[in-house]
C-alpha cells in the first residue's frame, strides 16, 4: 500500500494518506505534507523536535497536528524527513519529528502552503487499514 497520493483540485492542492493504524496514517500525512515543500530524500534527521498537539475530536486534532508542523516550518525553517507518534488517542497525540533547519544551498521549496483546510477533511477506518484525506490552502 502506498503511505500517500496528492490529489488534484480546483484552487487548492490534497493529498490522502494511508496507513493499517492510526498512529501510521497521521505519520504518512505529515510525510504527504512535508513532501509538498521538499523531497524528504533531501532532508537531513539531525534534530529532534516533540510535537503535541490537540483537538476536539480525531479530524480536528489531524487539522492541528499537520498545522503545528506547518507552523513550524513557516515560523522556524524546519523541514521533517521522519515522524514518530507515541501516543495517539482520540483528542490528543505527542509525536516526535526529525530533520533540520531550512538550508537554501541545498533545500528548494516545491510549493507554498499556506494552511490546513477543513474542505472535504477525511479519516476514516477502511477494511484496508486507515485512510485520510485533507486538503491543503496554498
Amino acid at each position: 500500500m502506498e503511505p500517500f497520493r496528492v490529489l488534484e483540485h480546483t484552487a487548492d492542492i490534497g493529498f490522502e494518506a494511508f496507513g493499517a493504524t492510526r498512529e501510521e496514517v497521521f505519520g504518512n500525512a505529515a510525510h504527504a505534507l512535508m513532501n509538498f515543500f521538499e523531497d524528504r530524500k533531501a532532508i537531513r534527521p539531525e534534530q529532534q523536535i516533540p510535537i503535541h498537539v490537540e483537538g476536539s475530536d480525531s479530524p480536528a486534532l489531524l487539522v492541528n497536528w499537520l498545522s503545528e508542523i506547518l507552523y513550524l516550518r513557516d515560523t522556524e525553517g524546519w523541514l521533517f524527513s521522519e515522524f514518530e507518534v507515541r501516543s495517539l488517542q482520540e483528542k490528543s497525540l505527542d509525536a516526535v519529528a526529525r530533520g533540520e533547519k531550512f538550508d537554501p544551498g541545498r533545500h528548494h521549496i516545491k510549493l507554498l502552503v499556506k494552511a490546513i483546510t477543513y474542505h472535504q477533511l477525511a479519516l476514516e477506518e477502511t477494511a484496508q487499514g486507515w485512510r485520510a484525506q485533507v486538503y491543503v490552502d496554498i
